[in-house]
């Protein structure tokens, strides 16, 4: 049940103005103090000096458990009270939850220009108000839920309460007329633009991209992602009108500059020699308008971003969200001040989960605040507060943003496939690009050979396959794997026909399809010419998607629809000749549409040079080298790469972090830990645990696992 919460100025006496479908509320008279910076009652006996002393230890993260109480109690008391309170859980049982609205003055959009400049000015003192912290005698509410039963102290059975901020904005095409948004029926596809380098020390923003996708892919969602690193305003726009992505998840640097009296985002000069460069909300609106594309949520990993600025001009009054969301966003998501890694991690997992999960939105953002609370439940940090949500104020609490079937069906694909492997893939970026490519039928690149500079390693080439195999998944696209080929790989044209005869077998099984024989194997016999067998594969892909259940999204997407990759090439001998022989500008060749391929193999010399050297230069093929991670320090691809396992651990184990301020001294340490391995969980996590002076350890596990425990 949503419960509007307003302010209306009647006659110069303000009053709070609390609204329900189900019945009326008497309004309560308020008053500001401390600079507009808390409501309360307006008989309360509480002066501007002790009012500011409580706004300022809780606007800066600084309150004890004690201050926090008084703050939320004082603003219970200001907008509800016991009775009212009592009244609008009452009303609300029954309902999954209570969602509070915070709106702005009554009527707000009706005055006169300068009226509307005040009623902005007050919209943003409302909202910069820390709701969050609302406490109704026993508890606070967003963290522990509304008793239902007054004597209830322990809050078993408590109604779960949301809070989210309502922003006017032109209605868009709706669903219907509740306003309930239409879910992404799609693959979510998520960009993350990172203002700073993956590897800053001071955001961790890779390791906490890759935290938030592999928890996702984990837990249950999925997600189509692509990661923009150094991000730049025009390069975020060209990102944006190519991938044309349903979030964008901003993480970096959010700063007060008190000379434009607003917050601004980091973002990074075009230059490659430029440094940081902070723009405003409109200056990343204006991003939006030039990519033609503007995202259905907007998440922003950046302190400050959720805050609002008393005292302000007008035009910045209103929080860096709000403004995105007045200016088109529906569902914005950002930090109302500084908030620390393990609070906004969590946080951000949760809710992301609860997002890719097909819950309601408001749902998702109370399992968010209450497991960022289960991580410092004693109170010590009041970090669990700052995650701020700002709505379009037609959007209705109960909207899902995504269809859970369609995540749900990848992901069961993915598995199906048997792509689902650990540890986490981590970086090699040229490779997802260059994927991306291939499955774009408009793109003219159709051939993707990645070579290792050692015969003797493979450098992660199954790993790489399994990755570009489930990206190609969560694009609606069929991936057949041939391999692994570390052992007895075909080395002739009879063994390769038998291999790739065999995989679609196997294919039919894991899908659940009927058995069908192909031709394969009997038209790749002795004297065949090579178009005859590409016909007879091409054929067998097409039985393959042609077979598939209605519905399927193979079934609905374009061409390319199937997508062949083949691991170890280098050890196929005759078999390579073969394959090479029927390699051509549309991948499998000769045909009417793409049949993209993918190839992993050690360059042995023969392989790059002798065997591939008629492709190079040819728009239709890409050779990149698959080796170690890069450990340049301008460019350490290696560290942010450790980063990502550290924070993404086997089950039940410890996540580790660099701890704040360490210095870079760790890093060569663990290279030379690691000089013989790209992944040992043995030799990373080892050094990680008696590495205590660089790193710090959190059960992130476990503060998620204790929330699902307290939330039953």
């Amino acid at each position: 049940m949503r419960v509007l919460v307003d302010l209306a100025d009647r006659a110069g006496e303000l009053f709070a103005v609390v609204s329900t479908p189900a019945r009326a509320v008497p309004e309560r008279p308020v008053r500001w103090t401390a600079g507009r910076r808390l409501l309360v009652a307006k008989d309360e006996p509480v002066g501007d000096a002790e009012a500011a002393a409580l706004a300022t230890a809780v606007d800066l993260g600084r309150s004890s458990a004690a201050e926090l109480e008084r703050y939320g109690r004082l603003l219970f008391e200001a907008a509800f009270g016991a009775q009212t309170w009592r009244e609008l859980v009452t009303d609300a049982a029954g309902s999954p939850y209570l969602e509070l609205a915070v709106r702005g003055p009554a009527g707000q959009g009706q005055a006169d220009q300068e009226q509307a400049c005040e009623g902005q000015a007050a919209a943003a003192g409302l909202q910069a108000l820390r709701w969050e912290a609302l406490h109704d005698g026993t508890a606070h509410v967003a963290a522990k839920g509304a008793a239902t039963d007054p004597e209830t102290r322990h809050r078993r059975g408590a109604l779960s309460v949301g809070i989210v901020r309502l922003v006017p904005l032109p209605p868009p095409v709706l669903q219907n007329e509740a306003g309930l948004l239409s879910p992404i029926s799609r693959i979510p596809r998520v960009l993350f633009a990172v203002g700073s380098r993956l590897t800053d020390p001071r955001v961790r923003p890779g390791a906490e991209f890759m935290g938030i996708l592999r928890h996702l892919e984990r837990r249950g969602g999925s997600i189509q992602a692509r990661v923009l690193e150094s991000a730049s305003a025009p390069s975020l726009a060209r990102e944006l009108e190519r991938f044309q992505p349903d979030v964008l998840h901003v993480i970096g640097h959010g700063r007060w500059f008190p000379v434009d009296q607003c917050v601004k985002l980091q973002l990074r000069a075009e230059q490659p020699e430029g440094g940081d460069e902070y723009v405003t909300a409109g200056q990343l609106l204006d991003v939006f308008a030039e990519a033609a594309h503007m995202p259905t949520v907007v998440m922003l990993s950046a302190c400050q971003t959720g805050a609002a600025a008393p005292g302000a001009a007008p035009v910045n009054a209103l929080p860096f969200a709000a403004q995105l969301v007045a200016g088109g966003v529906l569902v914005v998501v950002a930090m109302a001040g500084d908030i620390s890694d393990t609070a906004c991690r969590v946080f951000t997992r949760s809710l992301t989960q609860a997002i890719g999960e097909g819950g309601p939105l408001v749902e998702a953002v109370i399992r968010g605040r209450r497991a960022a609370f289960h991580a410092r439940p004693d109170l010590d940090s009041a970090d669990w507060l700052l995650p701020a949500v700002f709505l379009a104020d037609h959007v209705a609490s109960e909207s899902r943003l995504v269809d859970a079937g369609a995540t749900r069906a990848a992901r069961d694909r993915i598995r199906d496939l048997d792509f689902d492997w650990e540890p986490v893939f981590c970086g090699r970026g040229i490779f997802i690009e260059a994927m991306d490519r291939l499955l774009d039928g408009d793109d003219p690149l159709n051939v993707l050979v990645a070579c290792t500079p050692d015969p003797g390693k493979s450098y992660g080439g199954m790993r790489l396959l399994r990755e570009l195999g489930a990206r190609a998944v969560r694009e609606g696209r069929l991936p057949v794997l041939l391999g692994p080929f570390d052992e007895d790989p075909p080395t002739d044209r009879a063994q390769l026909a038998e291999a790739l005869s065999d995989k679609l077998d196997e294919m039919r099984d894991n899908l659940g399809l009927a058995p069908k024989q192909n031709r394969i194997v009997e038209t790749a016999g002795p004297g065949a010419k090579r178009p005859q067998v590409v016909r007879a594969i091409r054929a067998a892909f097409e039985e393959l998607v042609a077979d598939l259940p209605a519905g399927d999204p193979v079934l609905a997407s374009p061409e390319p629809r199937v997508v062949l990759l083949c691991h170890r090439v280098d050890q196929w001998q005759d078999a390579l000749d073969d394959l090479l022989g029927m390699i051509g500008q549309k991948g499998l060749s000769p045909g009417a549409y793409p049949v993209p391929v993918v190839l992993t193999g050690a360059d042995t010399g023969e392989l790059a040079h002798a065997r591939l050297v008629r492709y190079n230069g040819a728009a239709w093929a890409k050779f990149a080298p698959l080796g170690r991670f890069r450990d340049h320090d301008d460019d350490p691809e290696d560290i942010l790469a450790y980063q990502w396992w550290l924070l993404n651990p086997p089950e039940r184990t410890a996540v580790y972090v660099p701890r704040r301020g360490v210095g870079p001294g760790w890093q060569g340490q663990l290279r030379w830990v690691m000089r013989k391995v790209i992944y040992d969980e043995d030799e990373l996590f080892g050094f990680a645990r008696a590495s205590s002076v660089f790193f710090s350890s959190e059960m992130d596990g476990d503060v998620l696992e204790s929330y699902r425990r307290a939330a039953q």
